[in-house]
């Protein structure tokens, strides 16, 4: 219950955040909401933002998972944290800078995704899909296209998830492995489940045995 009733603050917390944060780039004041970005940081994580920005993306989850419970909502707290400071990088005109903290938010909220399978409120994928969208034409990393993966997966997209796999692959065989594995878990789920997805069965079984095959020549 005390977990609960701290994870319930700081969600609250964060939505007073936004509020001001809203304020602050309509009026154009984007020092301003870059320091209000910092100050809650700190004061949610202990971190400053120039030490966040020195770490990798893997060294930040890695901290931010001391605790098991706390996971989750934390990787999707500095999420909507770094997607604000996205948006406000934008705003300003730098857009190589927005990007980067555009796509280090997705994984954020992916990887918090992987540790919970729920969502932490009633907006958390209309958060991650307009990050999607924003990043779609954007050359975007390995980890993140992977994440991609999931995140699809776990929406029930299995065409996107599908075409993403076969670009990695494209990128390195190494990942036939990674097909592989997310053709048999399709397979375990009901044909009316994969008929949403748009990727009915007999097409997984194809590609199944297209990546078993491939795999035999490496």
């Amino acid at each position: 219950m005390l977990t609960k009733d701290y994870i319930m603050r700081m969600i609250d917390m964060l939505i007073k955040v936004l509020e001001r944060l809203l304020l602050m780039k309509e009026s154009k004041n984007y020092n301003e909401a870059l320091d209000e970005i910092e100050k809650v940081t700190k004061e949610l994580f202990g971190l400053n933002r120039k030490f966040i920005n020195s770490l990798s993306d893997s060294q930040l989850i890695k901290m931010i998972a001391i605790s098991e419970t706390l996971f989750a909502p934390n990787c999707y707290l500095l999420g909507v944290l770094f997607k604000e400071e996205a948006e406000i990088f934008k705003l300003q005109g730098e857009p190589e800078k927005s990007m980067e903290m555009y796509e280090r938010s997705l994984n954020l909220f992916v990887e918090g995704l992987k540790n919970s399978t729920t969502t932490i409120e009633h907006d958390h994928l209309t958060k991650i899909n307009q990050v999607i969208e924003t990043l779609e034409d954007a050359a975007i990393n390995i980890e993140t296209e992977r994440n991609l993966v999931f995140y699809y997966e776990f929406e029930g997209k299995f065409d996107k998830a599908e075409d993403l796999i076969y670009d990695l692959i494209d990128f390195d065989s190494k990942y036939i492995n990674d097909g592989i594995q997310f053709c048999e878990r399709l397979l375990k789920k009901e044909d009316s489940t994969l008929i949403l997805g748009n990727l009915p069965r007999e097409e997984i079984v194809d590609s199944l045995s297209f990546l078993k095959n491939k795999i035999k020549n490496f």
